[in-house]
This record gives C-alpha cells, sequence and structure tokens, in this order.
C-alpha cells in the first residue's frame, strides 16, 4: 500500500454535555450533503425495495438526498449489470466459501477500525473488504479500478467522527455491503430511519427472541454469504499464485451474531475488543453527532438517538456475553469460549505488537520475522495516535450508563 493503514490515525474530542437530563445531545447538521453514505452504491433494484418499505418515512427536507440515491442507484445498476455479464451468479456461487475467517467484534468505538487496519496491512496472510467493495458490493469485481477514481468525491479524506484516514483501499465493514445486497435486511439501516429505529432492532442479532424471522434471517445471510464469495474470488483474481490466505472481516454488528456466525463458519475466530463504557458510549454519541448526519433521511430526537445508543451496547452486550460464556455470568471469573479472544483497547494502544502477536496465536496463524517487519512500520505510526480526549458526563447520563452497562463494568473490571 501506499500509505499505512493507520497513518494519521486520531480520535475524536467528544463535547460536553451542558445539560443534566440524561441524553445526549446532537446539532443538525450536512442536510443536503451527499457525502458519506454508505448507500451511494445501491442499485436502482434494492433502492426500490427499500422505498417500497421504507420510502412514506422520509422527510422533505431529505428529499434532495434521496434524489441523488436515486439516480445514483440507476448508474450503479447499469455497473451492476455489467458485472452479472462479466461474473455470471453461478461463478460467483461456485466460489467455495472459506473455512476459518477472522472476525473482528467489539462495540462500535472500541477499537476494531484501528485492529482491522493493522491485521489487513499483512496482505500475506489475509484478504478484506475494502471501502470501495463495501461501498459498491454490487460491481467492484470489474468496475473498481476506474471506480475508485469515478467515485473519490463520494467520502470525504477522513472519517467524519475522527481524523482516521478514508480512502477507498483502506479496509470496511463488510455490514455496509449486506445492507444494500439484502435490499435492507440489516440494523444498519436504522442509521437512514433513526426516528424508527426500533422496528430494525431485528436485524440486529437476527434471533427470533428479537422478532426476527426464518426469512429475515435468510434475506440476510444470502446477501452476506454472496458477498464473502464475491471477496474470496476478488482475493483470488488478485494474487492467483498467493498461499491460502484467511478472510478478516470486521463489523461491530456481528458483535450481537456470533451464533449465527458460528454456523456459517464453525471454524472461524473472534477476536473481541472491549473498551471502557463511560468512553464507548460518549465516543458513540459523537460518532452519531458527527456521521450519522451524513445518512438521515428522518430526523430522530436526542432522546432517540440516546436510546439507540444505549439499547445497541446493552442487547449487543448480552447477546455477546450469553455466545462467548455459555451462560449470563458477568463476573470477572467469566470462562470464555475458546473460539474467542478479548482484547483491551487499552492494551491495543499501548502494546500493539503483543496484542498482534496474541491474535495470529488464537487464529493459528504465524507469527514469523516477515509479519514482524510488515507490522513494525504500521505500529510506528502508532507513535503519534491521540486517545479520545472525554469530558465528564453529567450525573444523570453517568447513572443511565451505569445501569445499562453494569454487567460490562463488572465482567472487564472498568471502574464505575
Amino acid at each position: 500500500m501506499a500509505k499505512g493503514n493507520i497513518e494519521g490515525f486520531d480520535d475524536a474530542v467528544a463535547a460536553a454535555e451542558a445539560l443534566d437530563d440524561g441524553l445526549f445531545h446532537m446539532t443538525p447538521k450536512h442536510v443536503f450533503s451527499t457525502q458519506n453514505n454508505p448507500m451511494c452504491g445501491i442499485t436502482l433494484p434494492q433502492w426500490t425495495s427499500v422505498l417500497w418499505t421504507h420510502g412514506r418515512l422520509i422527510e422533505w427536507r431529505y428529499v434532495p438526498r434521496a434524489v441523488f440515491l436515486t439516480f445514483s442507484s440507476i448508474f450503479t445498476g447499469l455497473l451492476g449489470l455489467i458485472e452479472v455479464l462479466w461474473y455470471p451468479y453461478y461463478v460467483i456461487d461456485a466460489e467455495p466459501l472459506p473455512e476459518d475467517p477472522v472476525f473482528i467484534i467489539g462495540h462500535p468505538r472500541t477499537g476494531t477500525t484501528l485492529l482491522h487496519n493493522l491485521l489487513a496491512a499483512d496482505t500475506r496472510t489475509f484478504y478484506h473488504c475494502t471501502t470501495f467493495c463495501a461501498g459498491f458490493p454490487s460491481c467492484f469485481l470489474w468496475f473498481e479500478r476506474w471506480g475508485k477514481w469515478l467515485f473519490s468525491g463520494a467520502i470525504a479524506p477522513t472519517r467524519p467522527m475522527d481524523s482516521m484516514p478514508l480512502h477507498f483501499d483502506l479496509p470496511q465493514e463488510d455490514e455496509c455491503a449486506t445492507t444494500v445486497l439484502s435490499h435492507g435486511a440489516s440494523y444498519y439501516l436504522a442509521l437512514a430511519f433513526m426516528a424508527q429505529e426500533t422496528r430494525f432492532r431485528k436485524f440486529l442479532t437476527l434471533a427470533a427472541e428479537d422478532g426476527a424471522t426464518p426469512a429475515d434471517e435468510a434475506r440476510w445471510t444470502s446477501a452476506f454469504l454472496f458477498l464473502v464469495k464475491k471477496l474470496t474470488l476478488r482475493g483470488r483474481l488478485q494474487a492467483p499464485d498467493a498461499p491460502r490466505r484467511r478472510l478478516l472481516l470486521k463489523s461491530p454488528i456481528h458483535t450481537a451474531r456470533v451464533p449465527l456466525l458460528r454456523k456459517l463458519f464453525p471454524k472461524a475466530s473472534f477476536i473481541y475488543l472491549h473498551r471502557d463504557p463511560y468512553k464507548v458510549l460518549q465516543s458513540s454519541a459523537h460518532m452519531a453527532d458527527t456521521a450519522f448526519w451524513y445518512i438521515y433521511l428522518n430526523t430522530p430526537t436526542d432522546a432517540q438517538v440516546t436510546e439507540y445508543t444505549l439499547w445497541q451496547f446493552e442487547r449487543m452486550w448480552a447477546v455477546y456475553n450469553q455466545s462467548a460464556t455459555g451462560s449470563a455470568t458477568t463476573g470477572a471469573d467469566r470462562s470464555v469460549s475458546a473460539d474467542i479472544l478479548e482484547v483491551p483497547y487499552a492494551d491495543l494502544v499501548t502494546q500493539p505488537m503483543d496484542v498482534l502477536q496474541r491474535i495470529y496465536t488464537h487464529a493459528g496463524v504465524e507469527w514469523s520475522p516477515a509479519v514482524v517487519a510488515t507490522f513494525k512500520g504500521e505500529v510506528a505510526a502508532l507513535a503519534g495516535y491521540k486517545v479520545n480526549s472525554f469530558v465528564e458526563l453529567p450525573p444523570a447520563l453517568r447513572s443511565e450508563i451505569q445501569r445499562r452497562a453494569a454487567g460490562y463494568f463488572r465482567a472487564f473490571g472498568y471502574p464505575q
């Protein structure tokens, strides 16, 4: 890569909450922006499905954004049609699924992107979903080379919520691609329709107890496995003579889907990152107030965004912990399943080489001199890494976080 995967990495400064009303507060912005929208690569059939189901929820102020997505979906749909002719479905379907992918999981803002970018730098060992693949999943097999130039204006040079570099070659969350490939069968669609976030909650876990049906699970699974096969084909085409590589995937939402992912990939390895809940939730609220405004198709209240942030954290932790331990226990002596490695965010930032070696051992990957050499340059960039500057939370909000994240505090020993 021309640039290191973590060059210029910087965390954001969270703003102070002036009111003690138990809420995170947002400031409307970017209403007419068409940048940084993960649905910019949606095709017309996919967009039509979303509009048919949720179009009446779009507010008038966001009609220009919806019109932009409509026109872009027509163009992207044509690109996707060419890809179908070039790489017919039967070609992709014939691609074998990887046996032992590595999943990076953890709540949003726990360092999953940092770890993803570090591991993806080892291209001898891993192949991954890039930002272009995530943004344009229907046409990346044939159009990636030209698309990265043509659509360069679709994303900013850095992420809205921090100074993390953003360009089409960097690793990206695969769930962005699955959202459009599944015609909206994803909890990520709540980022567009946040005022109705509760109706998408079933897609977080895809479990019956959250209201998901077998058809919901099948829609998501079909789209996800289709993406995995496309990524595998892409990796093979790019390096036909390379030794077998492992698929590396990262989406925080997968934290709530470990049971399903185990069913799909029994030999998968999971790397779970955890961090001080106060910082996680404060940083998540900052992300909502900076990045989500580029995606909204209607405007949520502060109460709705706060509840989304807290409920997602609470539900993801409950499902993950049950999957990791086989019970609801949250004591410090909890025993975690052998396919999961839990990593503190603080260790990743202060002892990155040690953490990376632990991950390689856990995943059964050789920690060779070539691997060490690959990571030395990436890790050197962490010397200038700036960790979030957090402010003191108001008592009411702090108390609510203590209540909603009580088990997480206990499990990892974070002070309340």
